[in-house]
């Protein structure tokens, strides 16, 4: 599977920009290898498939296509060398000099570099610049990483050794200093490396495409790439027809691409684009036959009417008479972005699903309603609808964006079935629904799993190995609920070994995310040395952090510390100012330590 967050749109809508990777869904990366990284291998040159088209008058074109498929630390891939031999031998029929003389295939950290180097010092001299990758892809401490096949990450210091970052690709087109580059990035979002390191996390963060540049992932957010079922992805097959076809300039041939990518996958999988202005056109097969004048001008009249509106009947109205026309992809981006904003917070890999209280329903479903019909649309107005309390149709939306395969709804619907909550309860298509989520990677239904079989809930027997293994996949993920969870499983050895350092380890990690149980089982592993060096001044720090958030057992905790000055300075009127909080919530411990200290409850 492959899988992007991006920026516009071609099908359904516009801009953004870029998140995504490349990985099998759900699966856990293999042990570092024990040889030393082998150098990139060549690949032969491709037979031309078609007559070689001239390139625009006065303009090189230049081009560094690179597969990572054979990884040796994680995942390895099974179509990206394929992708890349088929779109080097489309480049090089559309008049592209490739850098290395064809595909950089199965490349180590030295041989991307050096070939990205390469592309760099070829476009100076005023060249089309195209940058190709399918393979692994990462986001880590904000920035974004191409993953070599000979990557192996077991701590954060490792990343800027063993990564290449895309940053490193943009600077050489900008230094060029040409009119256009494009770059097409065919990658899934699903962490490879996910072991643990906090600063790893699935999916590339928000980026916005320098000047003159255009930058084309291969789906929109929230949703995974498919491999597809030949030996190349749907994304650059459909990459690689589009390009050939003539009379296509630069955008209308993403919303090529784009049309096929949403036929071939029936829907579930539509490109996105990153741009930012351009000067002048360009045709990958040349101009062909031009289009009448009068049709661009009426195209562009009708928009300069609508483009300032901030009524969706009006920019649906212009995609309605230019299905084709040059501001589609601008329209459909602007009513799916306001369907999001009615819904969610935040920007990019940040971006995060409202609270259902939260959510203005009238607004929130006029703006869904209104925008284009895809999986991500489909989930969004599902929970609009929810929290509108309009249970069937909010479980409609959310069945029509599952059968598409988008996680987050099959998790949705999951749940509903799980907790027979407006329909019928439903165990086993609960389960079956979790199952799909969690197969792809989706961290919340892997968490929701490891509860199932920690409980022995939901028709499936009680299993703490099986627990323990969906928690894990979910923690490295940096799924907060999952790594309490698992902690728990560490400190108590339900199906793995007791292991006080380890259990420390994920309650700190959860702590991390403010979960207040997590700040306060760390109070105790610091007060009584559990899998850590006794600090009660640590301790109290994080008793007090889980008690500001009204935690019953950190304020009872807090209140003993000032009780016997353990980490602070003992303080009977504050110790008996905790205790009085917890024992408001019925803690029966917090009530007998005011007793202790003459205080009725």
């Amino acid at each position: 599977m492959r899988g992007f967050m991006a920026g516009l749109r071609l099908t359904t809508a516009a801009l953004a920009a870029l998140t995504l990777v490349r990985a099998p869904a759900g699966a856990a990366p293999a042990a570092p290898p024990a040889a030393a990284p082998a150098p990139a291998k060549a690949a032969p040159a491709a037979q031309a498939a078609a007559p070689q088209a001239a390139p625009q008058q006065g303009e090189r074109r230049v081009a560094l296509v690179i597969g990572n498929g054979a990884y040796r630390a994680v995942p390895a891939l099974a179509n990206s060398d394929n992708d890349a031999r088929l779109m080097a031998a489309t480049l090089r029929d559309l008049g592209f000099t490739l850098i290395g003389g064809g595909p950089v295939l199965d490349a180590d950290k030295t041989a991307m570099e050096n070939s990205i180097r390469d592309f760099g010092r070829a476009l100076k001299a005023g060249a089309i610049g195209l940058f190709y990758y399918s393979g692994h892809g990462i986001q880590a401490n904000g920035e974004n990483y191409l993953v070599p096949v000979s990557a192996s990450i077991s701590e954060e210091a490792d990343i800027k050794y063993e990564l290449v970052d895309i940053a490193y690709v943009l600077d050489e087109m900008a230094q060029a200093g040409n009119r256009l580059n494009i770059i097409m990035l065919d990658a899934c979002r699903n962490n490879p490396l996910g072991n643990g390191t906090r600063a790893l996390s699935g999916g590339l963060g928000q980026m916005a495409a320098p000047a003159g540049t255009v930058i084309s992932y291969a789906t929109q957010p929230n949703n995974v790439a498919l491999d597809g079922l030949g030996k190349d992805s749907p994304y650059t097959t459909a990459l690689a027809s589009a390009l050939r076809k003539p009379g296509l300039d630069l955008f209308a041939t993403f919303n090529e691409v784009g049309l096929e990518v949403k036929e071939a996958t029936h829907g579930r999988q539509q490109p996105w684009l990153s741009v930012s202005p351009i000067e002048g056109q360009f045709y990958f097969a040349g101009r062909g036959s031009a289009a009448p004048p009068q049709s661009a001008d009426a195209d562009a009249a009708f928009w300069n009417e609508v483009k300032q509106s901030t009524r969706a009947i009006d920019l649906n109205e212009y995609i309605t008479r230019f299905p084709n026309g040059r501001f589609t992809v601008e329209a459909q981006h602007r009513l799916t972005a306001d369907c999001e904003a009615a819904t969610q917070s935040g920007q990019g890999a940040q971006r995060r699903d409202l609270p259902l209280e939260r959510i203005d329903t009238d607004q929130a479903i006029t703006a869904c309603r209104a925008a284009p019909a895809t999986p991500h649309v489909d989930y969004l107005l599902g929970r609009a609808l929810e929290a509108a309390t309009r249970l069937p149709e909010a479980y409609k939306a959310y069945a029509t964006a599952a059968e598409s395969g988008l996680p987050e709804a099959e998790t949705a619907l999951a749940a509903a079935y799980d907790s027979g909550k407006g329909l019928p309860r439903d165990a086993a298509k609960a389960v079956h629904w979790y199952g799909k989520a969690a197969d792809r990677g989706f961290a919340p239904a892997q968490t929701r799993l490891g509860d199932l079989y920690a409980q022995g809930q939901d028709g499936l027997e009680q299993n703490d190995a099986q627990a323990r293994a969906w928690y894990e996949k979910a923690a490295r993920q940096d799924e907060a609920a999952a790594q309490l969870a698992l902690a728990r499983l560490y400190e108590q050895g339900r199906g793995v070994a007791k292991d006080p350092a380890t259990a420390v380890r994920w309650y700190r990690a959860a702590a991390q995310h403010g979960l207040a149980e997590a700040e306060n089982a760390l109070g105790y592993a610091y007060a009584s040395g559990f899998g850590s060096p006794v600090s009660p001044s640590q301790a109290a720090q994080w008793y007090r952090k889980a008690a500001e958030q009204g935690y019953a057992p950190a304020e009872r905790n807090l209140g003993w510390c000032y009780q016997y000055g353990q980490g602070v300075a003992a303080d009977l009127t504050a110790a008996a100012r905790w205790y009085e909080k917890a024992a408001d919530q019925g803690d029966a411990r917090a009530k007998a330590y005011l007793s202790s200290l003459g205080t009725t409850p």
